[in-house]
């Protein structure tokens, strides 16, 4: 490949693709045809070989990923995503489970954490949205706000624990410390 950086040892091995930077010990070190990834940390993207465009900054940030289109910042942020694509997550073990939930953004350490296959979720704060495994659709704003909720769809939670109660409803809307 052309115009690549790559700094430590394994970082980009198996590399035949432009434009990459991978810095940190098997940094994109499976990436094949990807380009135009920057890996920054240890096992960062380390299983990627066909994604580009993608962004992953902390160790093991994106560290199962396959496909495009992803900004990961934080240890373990979509650690186990594989086919999940436009999703940026910020935060320690943000998103961590999220194998092909798409256009997700999740903020805050544990934010998303068992977001398996949800999709257009916005979880801010942490611990927002931390069991959500297949509900779409959902908003969540402050700390802890919707960490039970599961499968529930269309849930927009404001507040420090709103709608911590809440597993599987559909079409809430709870504004305010503790409500729902």
């Amino acid at each position: 490949g052309n115009n690549n950086s790559f700094f430590g040892t394994d970082s980009g091995r198996s590399n035949n693709a432009d434009g990459n930077s991978f810095f940190g010990r098997s940094s994109g070190f499976d990436t094949t045809t990807g380009t135009s990834n920057a890996f920054f940390g240890l096992d960062a993207g380390r299983f990627n070989q066909t994604g580009s465009q993608n962004a992953f900054f902390g160790r093991e940030a994106g560290f199962s990923n396959a496909v495009s289109g992803n900004s990961f910042f934080g240890y373990r942020a979509g650690f186990r995503n594989t086919t999940g694509g436009a999703n940026s997550f910020f935060g320690e073990n943000a998103g961590q489970a999220n194998t092909g939930g798409s256009f997700n953004s999740f903020f805050g350490k544990f934010a998303g954490l068992s977001n398996t296959v949800g999709d257009a979720n916005s979880f801010f704060g942490n611990l927002s949205g931390r069991d959500n495994t297949t509900g779409n659709f959902n908003s969540f704003f402050g700390e802890s706000a919707g960490t039970l909720n599961t499968s529930g769809s269309n849930n927009s939670f404001v507040g420090d624990n709103a709608g911590n109660r809440n597993t599987t409803g559909f079409g809430n809307s709870f504004v305010g410390r503790s409500a729902g």
